[in-house]
């Protein structure tokens, strides 16, 4: 089926259906320690061989003896979203498309006895390089879902999904069927299930209606996940960023511990934190992560970058209980945040994606910032 077109009206109703940020662009943070704020000369990444109308978000980096691998977002709004596999042998200067992993599909299913039809979309991949699981070494994990017509904001049905998961031995495939892995309470309801209920793991999650948003990293053989959990309290959601972690190669997960609270993100002029992944450089961790402001009119507030204090107990490094930011890095565009970084991608650096209205309709991008974590 071939995408409608997407007028300006359109895009204003998707930026806040494809996003989970929504706050203005922050010149710096609050209360930033000095030489945290780091001025931004990013450059825009062209994947040769992409074609989406739309263009590329939500970029996950993983390197394996030189080579850089890319798992991304490709946008042919309003209705579809891909994911898709880049390489790059030149640590992030140039990037070639390999392939689509995960491809939108128009589905049917019955909710309240009511047939509706829509699309299944595929977003915000995290992509994990695990040596000691052997013919399963790579895993990429995503947020799967049903949307329906005509495809603006409320018309996610976020309870028609799950965290889903696929592997294989080279990234370049061939790929497993996709497994549903991670499911909220109830949700996703009959006929469709996930294998685990994430509910289960620990009192902190027991409320959480939606899971989104997972960043991965492999450290001393334990695959850690961070993930994105939503929460209705008074009509108004609330999200917080956790960790869980599997020691046998993803088979079975633990909780970890609650890393972002709505109460930290008040301290950052904002309601919550979202888009968060995982990356390590000089043997030291890091948690980059994105605020969120629903009450503001634009999206993604930038990348903060906080350090581990203790992975294996979830902890980052706080004063007096707040967090310490280790770096920010603001948006040049319209509006950007959810960035991951590879230390093995010394081109470059972080990548961020932005939105840029200005360059409709290809209005997502994904930008070299050329800056590492640790300077």
């Amino acid at each position: 089926m071939r995408l409608r077109k997407l007028t300006p009206a359109l895009f204003v109703l998707l930026l806040v259906s494809l996003s989970g940020c929504e706050t203005d662009n922050q010149e710096s943070p609050p209360d930033y320690e000095p030489h945290s704020h780091v001025e931004p000369h990013y450059e825009r990444i062209h994947i040769v061989g992409e074609s989406a109308s739309n263009g590329i978000y939500d970029p996950s980096l993983e390197y394996h003896n030189g080579t850089g691998w890319m798992a991304y977002s490709a946008v042919e709004a309003p209705k579809y979203v891909h994911t898709r596999l880049a390489k790059s042998f030149d640590h992030g200067k140039t990037w070639t498309y390999v392939s689509t992993i995960n491809e939108a599909t128009d589905g049917t299913i019955v909710s309240n006895g009511t047939k509706i039809e829509g699309v299944w979309r595929h977003e915000v991949s995290t992509l994990v390089y695990d040596p000691g699981d052997t013919g399963r070494e790579w895993k990429l994990f995503w947020h799967k879902y049903f949307a329906k017509p005509p495809y603006e904001a409320e018309d996610r049905m976020f309870q028609y999904g799950w965290i889903a998961y696929k592997y294989a031995s080279t990234p370049e495939g061939p790929w497993s069927e996709e497994i549903p892995l991670f499911r909220a309470g109830l949700f996703p309801p009959e006929p469709f299930d996930a294998l685990i209920n994430l509910n289960d793991l620990h009192k902190d999650l027991a409320e959480i209606i939606v899971y989104s948003e997972p960043g991965s990293l492999v450290k001393d053989n334990v695959l850690y996940m961070s993930l994105n959990g939503h929460i209705m309290k008074k009509g108004e959601n609330i999200g917080k960023v956790f960790l869980i972690a599997s020691y046998d190669h993803g088979l079975t997960w633990e909780y970890i511990n609650t890393l972002l609270t709505p109460e930290d993100a008040q301290n950052f002029d904002s309601h919550y934190f979202t888009g968060s992944s995982l990356a390590e450089e000089n043997n030291r961790v890091f948690l980059l992560a994105c605020p969120e402001d629903p009450t503001k009119e634009m999206h993604h507030g930038g990348t903060y970058i906080f350090e581990f204090a203790d992975l294996r107990r979830g902890e980052l490094k706080r004063n007096l209980n707040r967090l310490n930011v280790h770096k920010y890095f603001i948006p040049t565009l319209t509006s950007g945040g959810q960035s991951d970084y590879d230390e093995q991608n010394t081109y470059g650096g972080i990548v961020m994606p932005q939105i840029d209205v200005a360059a409709y309709p290809e209005v997502f991008q994904i930008f070299n910032t050329k800056e590492k974590i640790v300077s």
